[in-house]
């Protein structure tokens, strides 16, 4: 099926998308200020910028479009009928970016929450945000027990480490008790 809009008209209706800042976007970010989070946005230190991080917490929040991010199974995330090949190619390259994107953040320690324009729509915007609130509070208290755990296993392992120092030094006495180093030997190797 052809286009119905004239180049110039799909570029226009095309050039007003937003990348960011969008409404989903904005009622996720209202919600988390109002349940008393901050955030930063649009986090170039991190792979795929993501929409909003939490950095006391480790989350990263992706706000996708179901359209153009192709949503499985949501009534929103439709295919046009006009230049069906391109719209396909479009949003399978978009699902592979945010796969690898979701990987990378993890493999850095990240805990990566999307959430979908269709799950902010109507009332069960609300209790979307609540539910939201909670993981990213989970997900703060699971960080907190990976870092006391780490801190608990280097201390651990550095006390291990001193017994294991002052053991080798107990016996490296013991040997030069029972087997004493002539002066003259032990003066040349200083020297």
């Amino acid at each position: 099926m052809p286009d119905p809009l004239t180049p110039a008209q799909r570029h226009v209706c095309m050039s007003r998308i937003r990348g960011k800042d969008t409404k989903p976007e904005i009622l996720v970010r209202k919600g988390l200020h109002a349940r008393g989070f901050r955030f930063r946005l649009q986090d170039r230190r991190l792979p795929g910028r993501p929409d909003v991080v939490l950095p006391k917490y480790g989350v990263a929040i992706m706000v996708n479009g179901c359209f153009w991010h192709g949503h499985k199974g949501c009534r929103y995330a439709t295919r046009p009928k006009t230049n069906e090949e391109f719209w396909e190619a479009k949003i399978a390259r978009n699902r592979h970016r945010d796969e690898v994107t979701e990987a990378h953040l993890e493999a850095l320690g990240w805990t990566v929450i999307t959430i979908w324009e269709c799950e902010l729509r109507g009332g069960a915007a609300q209790a979307r945000l609540e539910a939201l609130a909670d993981e990213i509070r989970r997900a703060g208290e699971l960080r907190r027990e990976r870092e006391a755990c780490k801190r608990q296993s280097r201390l651990e392992a550095r006390r291990e480490r001193e017994a294991m120092l002052a053991r080798q030094a107990a016996l490296e006495a013991e040997i030069n008790a029972l087997y004493p180093i002539p002066k003259r030997i032990k003066k040349e190797s200083k020297e």
